[in-house]
């Protein structure tokens, strides 16, 4: 089936249209072959030179070169913005990219919807640090999309004709082309919650149906989680890095990253916690964790960049107790600040631009330590310098009797989360102690 004679606009990239002369040439399947994705591009053809055609573009452009248009807008004080671009074109898409947007009038896609949903969660965060944190996570739920969704049909469909068995059936598929664990099923479904939510609360579907799907029937699909005593070093092992560790610091004793690692051993700090640290951080009895470094990923060409905010991961700041041990290693490091980096506020100098080591350089130096000793990294196992927590909080646990509020306390985690992910469980051979003392003579 063809359908010509409409008039030519600049238009999406749709599968079956095409320019001929001046006329557009809309090429589709016969009737009985014709698949809802057809229908959809010509749906959205047909509704884009609809909404276009409610404007009255400029037929040239201003003095400054620009052609400019007012388009509707509920959010701004005179109900109107303006919009301008250098060509008609860019403005015509302008105008209905703002049409696609939360206020605009378009039939909306699943794609579409979760587009809207993350710019909302940026927009109601005023303050600079918080919106930085918050671009951060956007970047990762980014990510999270593309995996899961990007390219297929289901992201393609509006958002008011998706069923309860399309949500299902999104699921399936990516619970069989991956292998997936219980932290990446609920990615998933954060992205379908939050489009769904959104979806009912502007009206544009009548019923949530995505709380209407029983997930826990794909539980049988869920790939077991690792074992967390799989996600930290042995005491051996956490030994041979120490060891090391003090190796490369006689050799190199300017070197902070090395330093940095062995505070992170130390105090089982997230590793975005430790280059912030600043000498006035140091108190008489403790060290105080108030900030943290965050990555703020790059986009369109502009890289990532490192930046140091004025709270915790939990927005909560907390007190470490400073250990005979802890004291002797601020000791040494101290030496190395005054004979090297005199004039420097931070723990760990760096030549960067906020004056401090990055995270990464940590990483980097772990895991060329863990090469040189025949450490095995892995993804599924070890996940970096985090596994030090692991090791933190479960010697903190046992040493404490299960005392999981002191450690919460101590490594900014809730209780739950302690013992959940963290925790690694009791110290064997204490337990093979205990059972040998039971008397049964």
């Amino acid at each position: 089936m063809i359908i010509s004679g409409l008039p030519v606009m600049r238009c999406q990239k749709l599968e079956h249209i095409r320019k001929e002369g001046n006329t557009v040439v809309i090429n589709l399947p016969d009737y009985d072959k014709m698949t809802l994705r057809d229908a959809r591009e010509l749906y959205m053809y047909i509704e884009k030179k609809q909404i276009l055609d409610r404007y009255s573009f400029p037929k040239k452009p201003g003095k400054d070169g620009y052609f400019r248009i007012y388009v509707s807008d509920s959010e701004k004080k005179a109900g109107r913005k303006q919009l301008f671009a250098k060509t008609l074109f860019e403005l015509e898409e302008k105008v209905y990219e703002h049409e696609q947007g939360k206020n605009g009038k378009t039939k909306k896609t699943f794609k579409d919807v979760y587009a809207i949903a993350l710019e909302d969660k940026l927009k109601y965060i005023k303050d600079p640090e918080r919106l930085a944190s918050r671009q951060n996570s956007i970047g990762v739920y980014r990510s999270s999309y593309k995996r899961f969704f990007e390219g297929t049909e289901f992201e393609q469909k509006f958002i008011d004709t998706i069923s309860k068995k399309d949500i299902e059936d999104i699921v399936y598929y990516n619970l069989e082309r991956y292998s997936l664990r219980e932290k990446a099923l609920k990615e998933v479904k954060g992205i379908l919650k939050a489009a769904f939510t959104l979806a009912y609360e502007e009206y544009w579907i009548k019923d949530n149906v995505y709380e209407r799907v029983n997930f826990k029937k794909f539980h049988g699909m869920i790939a077991k989680d690792v074992d967390i005593d799989k996600r930290v070093h042995s005491s051996a092992d956490l030994k041979r890095i120490l060891d090391a560790v003090h190796e490369h610091q006689a050799r190199h004793k300017k070197y902070m990253p090395a330093y940095a690692l062995e505070m992170q051993i130390l105090t089982g700090a997230r590793r975005g916690e430790i280059p912030p640290l600043r000498r006035r951080d140091v108190k008489e009895n403790h060290l105080s964790f108030e900030r943290e470094q965050i990555t703020v990923r790059g986009s369109k060409g502009t890289p990532s960049r490192f930046m140091m905010v004025d709270h915790t991961k939990t927005y909560k700041d907390r007190l470490f107790p400073r250990t005979s041990t802890l004291n002797e290693f601020l000791e040494r490091l101290y030496v190395v600040l005054d004979s090297f980096y005199p004039d420097s506020e931070y723990l760990f100098p760096a030549d960067t631009e906020n004056g401090a080591i990055t995270n990464y350089m940590v990483y980097q130096f772990y895991s060329r330590i863990c090469k040189k000793l025949g450490i095995r990294i892995s993804r599924e196992e070890i996940k970096g310098t985090h596994s030090f927590r692991r090791n933190a909080i479960t010697d903190v646990v046992n040493a404490s009797g299960g005392n999981l509020i002191l450690a919460a306390e101590l490594f900014g985690n809730s209780p739950e989360i302690a013992k959940k992910n963290y925790y690694t469980g009791i110290n064997k051979e204490e337990a093979l102690e205990v059972l040998n003392k039971r008397k049964f003579s």
